[in-house]
């Protein structure tokens, strides 16, 4: 039994040498023809211009000997033409050392130097008059650049080129045809393989391997759905939240129906809210997150998120008790909007599980560590929480709410390097405490960035709902804008007008909002480009910014972000 096992060992191992050596000769062919096909494609490209080389010399030549007004132009366009031609003449008829033609082959040779064609010499006289045209140097042969002898021109460079063409196919040919040898040569040395090794192997090992592969796939495809969907689904939810949200803010409405305009309000910002979570989780399942510092106000931070709930509180019957104190009014350095989503997580918690009574939220900040306690009367802990580990497969406490939320508060918090303790309440409820380190920064007044009061604006947005939102806030801070449905008309725009700023937007038809930056920056390298989306992907975002993008926000916006936004930009500038 050993001697067969290792005489298929070693039939084994030969086979592999054996087919290694074909791929390693069989790959060093592939990267032959590789250089082969680049090679003969640059030289085949260099006569292929020749060609229209030769059509723009003879057009701008014209136009010199029939024109009397100004030519500069076309002197500058003839003289640029003219230089590359007769390079690239040269370099197609370059010999080596030993004094033989570098890249043509005897047909190109007989082409070029013998009777009757010899379109060297045809090409050196064109060039010569050319030249003398250019630089005035004597009387110049107008026949040369007559439609005829221009044709007879063009003829033999397209001969030249189908020559070069011939060649470059009889290389790839010869190189296939080798390359499929070795494939097959390949092809049956495996078959001898699959036939004298593999089939007397165990089939429950390839059977165990082949569900197994099935599997990892099956997992892999739902993963990528699940990420394609959620990417997609929040996508399109955030383009008509964006005119809900403004149209919200932008009503004028009786004071008894104000509630119904806090309703509203409140809705919006949940989906927002959801959306968001469900990305955050998303990127945290596949390690794909970051923290974002910024500098802002902590108390406008931490106040922002409690507007939002003050409509669900009432709503419900129970009392939001909030005590901040002074030392919150300070600018800090850290993920402002991480710090909300924590925050707000706890606060839907502490609503979800109280039925009747309060929630006080307590916050201040002490020796540069922000300590915030959130207690509630509801139903608080089934049992004491020693370690919080949030698994939705083996948790079995309520812990206040979505075993996911608060997975995603305490990752969030690991992030900040920060603790977060559960406890209950000596008289019921729930009692959690927030604890972060945080860099105060004091703002310096004196570099406070002070928009310009007039600003002339490109909004790029194929949506016109979204088009229209835009336009309306920066119409409400006395700006000026146009505005164009794609990337395309944008960059033609730009190339006609001069704007302050550009708001751009990244999914579009014909053009989208990458390309568009590229192209622009190839000639405009000083306009601010400001990214307005609602693709909230890391490493799309990352890739706008190589595209040229000098900021982003993401959809939906509202006059605030853009003013934000615009600080950001003109305090770098």
């Amino acid at each position: 039994m050993f001697k067969v096992v290792a005489n298929i060992r070693t039939r084994y191992q030969w086979a592999l040498i054996a087919i290694a050596v074909l791929i390693s000769i069989s790959a060093s062919l592939m990267q032959y023809f590789l250089s082969v096909q680049k090679y003969d494609a640059k030289i085949i490209n260099i006569a292929g211009k020749q060609r229209m080389l030769s059509q723009k010399i003879a057009w701008h030549s014209n136009e010199l000997l029939i024109s009397s007004v100004d030519a500069s132009n076309h002197i500058k366009a003839l003289k640029a033409s003219l230089l590359l031609f007769k390079n690239s003449h040269e370099y197609l008829l370059s010999k080596n050392d030993d004094g033989e033609y570098q890249y043509l082959t005897p047909k190109l040779v007989k082409l070029y130097t013998s009777t009757p064609n010899k379109l060297d010499s045809q090409v050196k006289v064109f060039i010569q008059e050319a030249e003398s045209l250019l630089y005035q140097q004597g009387q110049v042969d107008r026949q040369i650049f007559s439609v005829t002898q221009v044709e007879v021109l063009l003829k033999q460079l397209d001969y030249a080129v189908s020559l070069f063409e011939t060649e470059a196919i009889t290389k790839m040919n010869w190189v296939s045809n080798l390359e499929l040898l070795f494939w097959l040569a390949a092809m049956l040395l495996l078959l001898v393989e699959l036939r004298f090794v593999f089939m007397p192997m165990e089939k429950e090992i390839l059977n165990a391997l082949t569900d197994s592969q099935k599997q990892k796939e099956f997992a892999y495809q739902v993963s990528k759905n699940k990420e394609h969907f959620i990417a997609r689904a929040s996508h399109e939810f955030r383009t008509p939240l964006q005119g809900l949200i403004s149209s919200i803010e932008t009503l004028y409405i009786k004071d008894e129906q104000k509630k119904i305009k806090m309703q509203a309000a409140f809705c919006a910002s949940r989906i927002i809210a959801m959306l968001d979570e469900l990305q955050d989780l998303q990127a945290l399942s596949l390690g794909h997150w970051s923290l974002q510092l910024t500098n802002t106000n902590l108390l406008r931070s931490l106040e922002r998120i409690l507007t939002t709930y003050e409509y669900a509180y009432e709503q419900k019957g129970i009392r939001l008790i909030t005590s901040f104190d002074s030392t919150l009014n300070c600018t800090t350095e850290l993920d402002h909007k991480r710090l909300q989503q924590m925050l707000a997580e706890l606060l839907s918690n502490a609503l979800k599980f109280t039925v009747q009574g309060e929630v006080h939220i307590d916050a201040k900040v002490d020796y540069e560590q922000l300590i915030v306690t959130v207690k509630d009367t509801g139903c608080g802990f089934l049992s004491q929480v020693d370690s919080p580990v949030f698994n939705s497969q083996e948790q079995s406490n309520h812990f206040q709410g979505l075993r996911t939320g608060l997975a995603r508060v305490q990752y969030i918090v690991k992030a900040f390097h920060g603790k977060i303790l559960f406890e209950n309440n000596e008289h019921g409820g729930a009692l959690v405490t927030l604890k972060i380190p945080i860099t105060i920064n004091e703002p310096d007044k004196s570099k406070k960035t002070i928009l310009p009061s007039t600003l002339h604006c490109l909004v790029v947005e194929d949506n016109p709902l979204n088009m229209l939102v835009l336009t309306r806030v920066l119409t409400s801070l006395g700006y000026s804008c146009v505005s164009a449905e794609n990337g395309k008309v944008a960059c033609e725009m730009v190339t006609r007008e001069r704007y302050d700023v550009i708001f751009m937007d990244l999914n579009m038809p014909v053009m989208d909002g990458f390309e568009a930056s590229k192209k622009i920056r190839t000639f405009d390298q000083s306009t601010p480009i400001i990214v307005v989306t609602a693709n909230t992907s890391d490493s799309d975002i990352a890739y706008a910014g190589e595209c040229g993008i000098n900021a982003h926000v993401f959809k939906p916006i509202d006059k605030q972000m853009v003013i934000d936004v615009l600080a950001k930009v003109y305090s770098r500038k």
